[in-house]
Formats: C-alpha cells, sequence, structure tokens
C-alpha cells in the first residue's frame, strides 16, 4: 500500500510539473532568442554546405536563405554555386542543352529566385534566359497550382517581364498559351478551394501550399479579387493551425508547414507572433518552430523535420527543414521589427514633452503613444514619426497640460505591401509636464 501511494504520488509530480511546464512557456517567443536562434542556424548552414549546387536542397533555398539574410559570405561560395547552375545547362536535361526540366519549370522558377537574392542575372547564364523559359504558361503550370506560386515569386523576385514574343514566335516555340502575371494570378484564384486554401490535389487544403500561395499573391492584394482571396486563405490558415500553434500536412506536424506559415504572414505585413488570428492556446507559429530547433551537440543551430518519428522520418536535424526554417525566419526578420529601446523622455518646456529613443534595425517609422494613465485609456495621443538616419530619434510633443502626469511608450513600424507593420512597444515611461 505504502509503495502504491509513493507511485501515485511520483505521477502526479510529473503531471503537475508537465502542467506547469506548458503554462510557463505559453508566451510568445522571445524576438531577441529567436533572431540570436536563426543567426547561429545561418552559421550552421555555411559550414555544413561548403559547395553549394544546383538543386532544391544544398543549393536555390539555401542560396537565397543567406542572400535574404545578408550572410556576410565571400565571393567564391557564390560561384561554386554559379558554376553547377552553368553546368545544369551545358548538359541538360535528357541531353537538351539549355533546359532544366521538360515539365518540372519550377525548377526554372527557383533558380530565378536565387538568383535575383544574390544579385546575380537569371535572363543571361551564359546565354540561356530563365526568365524566357516561364513563357509557355501550360507547361508553367503542368505541375499543378505550385507552378503559378513559384512563377509569380520568380517574377516578382527582380521585378522580370517575360520577353514578348511575336505571334509567328510563338508558333515557332509551341507556344499555345503566353504566360502574363495575370494569368498566373487568375488560375490561383480559379483553383482556390472552397474550404479558402490550395493543395497539390484533393478539396482539402494544405498549409504549405496555402502559405505558399499567400506569399504569391501577396504583392497583388490590391485587386479586389485578390485581396478576397488572401482574406479566406488567411482565415483557413488560422482554422487548420494546430493546438501548439504550429501547422500539420496530411496529418503530421512539421517544422516547415510552420516555417511556410511565418513566410507568408510576414509577407503580408502580419506579425506571426503577435497576431491572435494565429495564436492558439498562448502558442505562437514561432513558439511552435522552436520546439524544432536543436541548440545542442555537432548539429547545433539546424531544425527537425519532425519532433517524433513518422514517414520513415526521425527527429534529427534535416536539411531541408533548416534551409525553410532559416529563410522563413529571415523574412520574419526583414519585415517584423524589433522591440522599440532605449525610450527616454522629459519636458524641456512648459506643455511639452520630448520623447526620445535609440536606434534599431531599419525602420520605415514610429509610433509614439502616450495618455495619462498606465493603461493608455485616458487623454490618449499617437504621434507618427517617419525614419531617418540618424543614430537616436526624438519627437517634441506640444500643447499638453502643465503640471500633469504623462505615460509614454514607443514602437517601430515597417511598410509591408502597403501594410503597416508594428514591432512591440518599449517600455513605458512617466514623466511629468513642466
Amino acid at each position: 500500500m505504502k509503495r502504491k501511494l509513493v507511485s501515485l504520488l511520483l505521477i502526479l509530480a510529473l503531471v503537475l510539473t508537465m502542467c506547469l511546464g506548458s503554462a510557463g512557456s505559453a508566451s510568445a517567443a522571445s524576438y531577441s532568442d529567436v533572431k540570436a536562434a536563426w543567426e547561429k542556424t545561418g552559421d550552421y548552414l555555411y559550414n555544413l554546405i561548403k559547395e553549394p549546387a544546383f538543386g532544391s536542397i544544398g543549393g536555390e533555398w539555401l542560396m537565397y536563405g543567406l542572400a535574404e539574410a545578408g550572410y556576410d559570405f565571400p565571393d567564391s561560395y557564390v560561384k561554386s554555386y554559379q558554376k553547377t547552375v552553368e553546368a545544369a545547362l551545358e548538359d541538360g536535361y535528357r541531353g537538351v542543352k539549355g533546359i532544366l526540366h521538360d515539365r518540372k519549370y519550377t525548377e526554372y522558377s527557383r533558380v530565378i529566385i536565387a538568383y535575383a537574392a544574390l544579385g546575380l542575372d537569371p535572363t543571361d547564364i551564359n546565354g540561356y534566359d530563365m526568365v524566357a523559359m516561364l513563357a509557355d504558361f501550360d507547361k508553367v503550370v503542368w505541375q499543378g497550382i505550385n507552378g503559378p506560386i513559384f512563377a509569380l515569386r520568380a517574377l516578382d523576385a527582380g521585378d522580370y517581364d517575360i520577353p514578348k514574343m511575336t505571334a509567328a514566335e510563338q508558333k515557332a516555340a509551341g507556344i499555345e498559351n503566353f504566360t502574363t502575371r495575370q494569368k498566373l494570378i487568375n488560375y490561383m484564384i480559379e483553383n482556390q478551394l472552397p474550404d479558402g486554401g490550395w493543395a497539390l490535389s484533393g478539396s482539402v487544403s494544405d498549409p504549405d501550399l496555402t502559405a505558399m500561395g499567400l506569399e504569391s499573391l501577396a504583392p497583388y492584394s490590391g485587386q479586389k479579387k485578390v485581396k478576397a482571396a488572401i482574406d479566406k486563405a488567411i482565415n483557413c490558415l488560422s482554422k487548420m493551425q494546430d493546438a501548439d500553434g504550429g501547422f500539420s500536412s496530411w496529418g503530421v506536424p512539421t517544422l516547415e508547414s510552420s516555417a511556410q506559415v511565418v513566410s507568408a504572414l510576414s509577407n503580408l505585413g502580419i506579425n506571426a507572433n503577435t497576431d491572435k488570428r494565429f495564436k492558439k492556446n498562448g502558442k505562437t507559429v514561432l513558439d511552435a518552430m522552436m520546439t524544432y530547433y536543436d541548440n545542442d551537440g555537432a548539429d547545433a543551430g539546424g531544425f527537425r523535420h519532425v519532433n517524433h518519428a513518422s514517414g520513415g522520418y526521425e527527429p534529427v536535424v534535416n536539411l531541408m527543414a533548416t534551409e525553410q526554417a532559416y529563410y522563413a525566419l529571415a523574412q520574419y526578420f526583414e519585415n517584423i521589427p524589433a522591440k522599440t529601446a532605449g525610450v527616454k523622455a522629459t519636458s524641456p518646456k512648459s506643455g511639452s514633452l520630448k520623447v526620445s529613443w535609440t536606434n534599431q534595425q531599419m525602420a520605415d517609422g514610429f509610433q509614439i503613444k502616450i495618455a495619462t494613465d498606465k493603461d493608455f485609456t485616458k487623454n490618449t495621443k499617437t504621434v507618427s514619426v517617419k525614419d531617418s538616419s540618424s543614430k537616436s530619434r526624438s519627437k517634441t510633443i506640444k500643447e499638453l497640460k502643465k503640471g500633469k502626469t504623462y505615460y509614454v511608450k514607443v514602437r517601430a513600424y515597417k511598410v509591408v505591401n502597403d501594410t503597416k507593420v508594428y514591432g512591440s512597444y518599449s517600455s513605458v515611461k512617466k514623466i511629468k509636464v513642466k
């Protein structure tokens, strides 16, 4: 009886530990902690892949991520990758020079995206034009919805236009349906599933394809039909989110699904770490992503594809998962401002207060909020300040009540696809106006 009681107490202690642990981790992932982990991932990838080569793993997405992140790699690293792309074109697909594939046109889009990020010219790779390869609309969409998704991203990566062709030139090239951006957009809208998302097959949306579709449509949200499609897809993604903040594809929670959502939201001007639509049980998409992160051992800095063995995959660091996590976080940090720091408030003159804050990452502007109570509900005032190149910023706010105590906080914003994306507010400062 005594042994049984001890066992029950141990079980109870374990349950309490699990519950408390879960409750303790309910807050959103720390911006600075995630950024530090992400920077470590860049080093991990660079040191792991000594010679990047043409391909979806260890190739285009690696180079795209490093370039987007502004990683400091030598020219020789880029040249190593370039040589393999040039060789692939020279060898050709099935011996046909100048083509990477006769069906999978995402091969061309992927190279265009990587080259654009690296500042290279995809329209002239030893005389071969990758953008021109997207001219045949029927071939671009042959793979299904991922064809136009990739093609739109490729064209927008460097604001490229497919070279125009006369009717005779199109006929000679065997092109019956010439590609335009609008055709790609229309194809995506026409193939949006009833639940609001996209999938390679079937009638149930997949989070990866839905997120990728959102990212490609983001620059066209000014079109009413595109905006409506985006809104439906965002709602679909929100409903698909798992209880732990992550996402599952084909019933299996994966890093890549969460990473694609972070990419999409970042490009839509939505903060994946604060938006209420993407927070379940206090957990955000970034919280879920970081559960796949490996902080110790030989693969420290890498990400796992799965956290539990599934579909032949073990819970170990995976290169494809790591690359996708890295470029997703690169887009997050590029579009989502950090918490504003170094805020000071003084009252240099009667009836006014001066707010100053420390320079941080690049921002398009800042928003100052003041009130006469710490909850910012009374006599509130909001002032926007455009960014400047100075090391510190400041703004003087006049026509305030003399002798009154005010509370002040500041947050940065960036403009992403015509939407202001706000970072977290600074700590609150208290000041009595002269």
